[in-house]
């Protein structure tokens, strides 16, 4: 599988970007990462840490898709083929993805369904790897996309 093939799916669709988008998302991915750590310094809920933490993570994937020319197709899953794609830049082994897959369903439960179920343990994680997968992100497009960078 590829970008090519999932475009060639309707899954995504193939659109350029520039740095300014680039950096906007990579801001993005900063702010939420700090609202994550507002939120643990001032011992908000695990639910609420997690979240932050997995909208630093989003908009991280969301900077890697775009620096490659490529966004989900709107209603086609958009959350989750976003997080899926990050085996094209910094996953291509696939260690990553499940674990970040199923954060994503404990965020989704807490945020919609049942709130209070994320143990503080599991927001820890997130936060860890919010960090890092922003770090990543930020050296695999200066690595490949470097005129999205400055």
């Amino acid at each position: 599988m590829s970008l090519e093939n999932w475009a060639s799916n309707r899954w995504l669709e193939k659109i350029g970007s520039d740095r300014e988008e680039i950096e906007r998302l990579l801001a993005n991915a900063d702010g939420h990462l700090g609202d994550y750590r507002i939120a643990v310094a001032s011992e908000m809920t695990s639910d609420a840490q997690l979240s932050l933490a997995w909208d630093s993570i989003r908009a991280s994937a969301t900077a890697a898709l775009r620096a490659a020319g490529y966004r989900v197709v709107r209603g086609g899953g958009e959350h989750y083929r976003t997080i899926e794609a990050l085996e094209f830049s910094i996953d291509p082994e696939r260690k990553l993805i499940p674990r970040l897959d199923a954060l994503r369903r404990k965020r989704n439960t807490g945020a919609y369904d049942d709130y209070g179920l994320v143990a503080q343990g599991e927001a820890d994680l997130a936060g860890k790897l919010a960090a890092e997968i922003r770090r990543d992100v930020e050296g695999w497009i200066r690595k490949n996309h470097a005129d999205k960078m400055t």
